[in-house]
């Protein structure tokens, strides 16, 4: 009895039919993916056309397709295309502190435009809150003691209790056993007890206020920073006169409440979380 073999196409046929049905702008859109994945500071239209062969059209209609699907986010300052993170977060799903602020300082700049007081961005490491960035009013109180780097009296000022506020228990007790609760003013509070209540009131109410608890005559307001997994990474906080703080305060608050949630947003686009903080000996996977 006859049997009869069916056919196998040869590979190079094989070959063809797949060329044939290859969608040439997914193929250029996922080319933009790579480029952009090699590169973190990210590039421009022009750059990306040129080094991919693409007309600066075809480009700026693929870019605004990722973007608009969440795959590349668009920095607003150098106006440079970068990859979101959606589809894979970098090495040990962490991001230096450098690379935040790089992308927090627009609603720094944003919060300070609206409210004209001198804007504050703080950043939780794992272990220390330190001052990252301060976007200066010239019509605005600046409080001189705070400069880049600075990292104490975060229980008397209002980023490092925007912070403080949303750690765990552990997280806060190791916190303060390491760095102790410093009076500056009357106001400042120096019982582990009472910041508990009032940090427990800050998490309730979605802000901070120091009342005159660092520096006499200066309050602030302020607002913390989550990133993609819906940790506390950050805070965004204003600086101002007492007397102008209690005719004005209710009316900026909500400005400093916007501006975290901008920035929280922002991070969840680009799926950044805080770094991990590894032992030594330990691994980060």
């Amino acid at each position: 009895m006859a049997i009869a073999f069916q056919q196998i196409p040869s590979l190079s046929a094989q070959t063809q039919k797949m060329k044939n049905d290859i969608i040439g702008s997914v193929r250029r859109a996922l080319g933009i993916m790579e480029l952009l994945a090699s590169c973190p500071d990210g590039f421009n239209a022009k750059q990306i056309g040129y080094r991919l062969r693409l007309n600066v059209g075809t480009c700026y209609h693929l870019l605004n397709t990722l973007i608009v699907s969440d795959y590349v986010v668009k920095d607003p300052d150098t106006q440079l295309f970068r990859p979101s993170g959606k589809i894979a977060y970098t090495l040990c799903k962490a991001v230096s502190p450098a690379q935040i602020v790089s992308y927090l300082m627009p609603h720094v700049q944003s919060l300070q435009e609206k409210t004209h007081e001198t804007t504050y961005l703080s950043v939780w490491t794992g272990k220390d809150i330190f001052l990252a960035a301060i976007d200066e009013s010239p019509l605005s109180v600046r409080v001189k003691s705070l400069t880049l780097g600075y990292d104490e009296a975060n229980h008397a000022i209002a980023l490092g209790k925007a912070i403080l506020a949303h750690l765990d228990e552990s997280q806060l007790d190791n916190y303060l056993i390491d760095h102790g609760l410093e009076r500056y003013t009357s106001n400042t509070i120096t019982s582990d007890d009472l910041l508990k209540k009032h940090l427990m009131d800050i998490r309730r109410h979605g802000y901070s206020l120091d009342s005159e608890e660092f520096l006499t005559d200066v309050c602030c307001i302020g607002a913390p920073i989550f990133d993609a997994e819906g940790q506390v990474i950050a805070s965004i906080a204003i600086s101002l006169p007492s007397t102008r703080y209690h005719s004005l305060g209710d009316t900026l608050i909500p400005y400093v409440r916007q501006s975290a949630k901008a920035a929280t947003r922002t991070l969840s686009i680009l799926g950044y979380i805080r770094p991990t903080v590894v032992s030594e000996g330990e691994s980060c996977n």
